[in-house]
């Protein structure tokens, strides 16, 4: 039988409690719901768009290592990938603005496996919804930001927040608000959903029926947060925002909103997100960095020139699903057979090459993986 948590495992130690690394399940930066059981045998993985080649890299949850630098080709459908979620099911949805801030074919909400292979578009221009930015998982829908830009857009709109169910129905604009000007990341935080808004640089609080909206961080756009883009919350609760112009950086705050430090760095970040050794990944035009809050330093994971990296999701992949079809049955069995002494796919305990050892495991786990328990 499995042994199943609550918790992730990250790659690093293995089977490394992540639970212990991350803030409150009320807090999670989209993470797979709280309540869902994930096995420790279970894969992470941050998935990072790049969007100069419309492809999807694939880092270390752990370290920030680089684990493919292509984990999700360039399919023709994805045009400009802000930001990845997972469902409770496992598989993926992406948010995709298109190439421009205006409404055109490009905008739409897709569904691939968590292997990266495309399932159906859930939402597009067709349905109304146009400039998908930032996507979440949270209280039991998920949660998509429109951006309106006036001057791109030819139809009278305003921005707002749009949601749908797990299984893709229920598509419904669930409010529009002027207030909310130019908004981008979504993040679920305490019982209400924070949005980052870069019309007036501030982090605002809107709850989850839309009938509440207040600042939570009220940025002058100039001392502070200026274009503000996606957010996360630390281990001990520390509130971090991705402030993309001047002055650019890293923002630390209190759980509260109180100001505590700015963090410069090499690039304007876009994506910000803790990792399972205490670093801060961030993202920022063609380079992807690791911060340590604790020393101070950080340093260089990966620098592509040509890319734009966008925002920062974890997914959990079953490592033993090698098909990646949400089981383990006779076509992982095949994989791994058809491997056997040799390195690559079915060496689950990489141990250099595919054997005995492996197919236990493999039997071990047969039936659903439950790294996608919907």
């Amino acid at each position: 039988s499995r042994v199943f948590s609550t918790s992730f495992s990250v790659s690093g130690p293995p089977c490394l409690g992540y639970t212990a690394l991350l803030p409150p399940p009320a807090r999670l930066a989209c993470l797979p719901p709280s309540g869902a059981p994930l096995p420790c045998a279970a894969e992470t993985l941050l998935l990072i768009p790049a969007t100069g080649a419309d492809r999807i890299w694939a880092f270390s949850a752990w370290d920030g290592a680089i684990v493919s630098n292509n984990y999700i080709p360039s399919d023709g459908r994805m045009r400009q990938v802000m930001q990845i979620a997972q469902l409770p099911g496992g598989t993926i949805v992406m948010s995709d603005p298109g190439t421009s801030q205006s409404c055109d074919s490009g905008d739409g909400v897709r569904e691939y496996t968590p292997c990266g292979q495309f399932i159906r578009t859930i939402a597009s221009v067709a349905d109304g919804l146009c400039n998908p930015e930032g996507i979440c998982v949270a209280f039991g829908k998920v949660w998509v930001v429109r951006l309106y830009e006036p001057t791109q857009e030819t139809e009278p709109g305003q921005a707002g927040l749009w949601s749908f169910e797990y299984d893709g129905t229920g598509l419904a604009e669930d409010c529009t608000a002027a207030v909310l000007g130019k908004p981008w990341a979504i993040l679920p935080y305490g019982n209400e959903l924070l949005v980052s808004d870069s019309a007036d640089d501030n982090l605002e609080l809107v709850t989850t029926d839309c009938t509440g909206l207040k600042p939570f961080i009220d940025s002058d756009g100039v001392t502070s947060i200026n274009f503000p883009q996606q957010m996360t919350v630390l281990a001990d609760g520390t509130f971090v925002v991705a402030s993309f112009s001047q002055p650019s950086g890293l923002h630390f705050f209190s759980p509260q909103g109180d100001f505590y430090y700015s963090h410069g760095g090499a690039v304007a970040p876009r994506g910000v997100f803790q990792l399972g050794n205490g670093e801060v990944l961030y993202t920022g035009g063609t380079r992807v960095m690791a911060y340590n809050p604790d020393t101070y330093v950080e340093r260089q994971i990966g620098n592509q020139i040509g890319a734009s990296f966008r925002w920062i999701a974890p997914i959990e992949r079953c490592t033993e699903d090698l098909d990646c079809s949400g089981a383990i049955n006779g076509a992982d069995l095949g994989v791994l057979l058809g491997n056997w002494g040799s390195p690559g796919d079915g060496d689950l305990n990489d141990s250099g090459s595919v054997d005995g050892a492996d197919l236990g495991l493999l039997l071990s786990a047969w039936g659903g993986c439950s790294a996608n328990p919907g």
